[in-house]
């Protein structure tokens, strides 16, 4: 399911210009993806849930090392992944 904020995701994606732009908005995605799937882990009751985040969150961040290549950036990962970017729960209904 869609985040209801996908409208400015998609008008984000229409005012890139090139592949670096591109890039970079997958990567503001990827670590928002990472993040909410971490928040998910601790905040989720229902143990599939927990583990369905749990196994998800560690794909999204390798999907930010590789776009951070991409862009030019060195590829480590911080040693926390924090939830600052997290998708607030608000965005999960559309």
């Amino acid at each position: 399911m869609p985040l209801s904020d996908q409208e400015s995701v998609a008008a984000a994606l229409g005012k890139a210009t090139d592949a670096g732009a591109v890039a970079k908005l997958a990567l503001q995605l990827e670590d928002q993806a990472a993040q909410t799937y971490l928040f998910a882990t601790c905040n989720v009751t229902s143990p599939a849930g927990i583990a369905t985040a749990a196994t998800i969150a560690p794909v999204e961040a390798m999907h930010a090392v590789i776009l951070n290549y991409v862009l030019g950036q060195y590829p480590v990962l911080d040693d926390v992944l924090p939830v600052d970017k997290a998708a607030n729960p608000s965005l999960l209904t559309v």
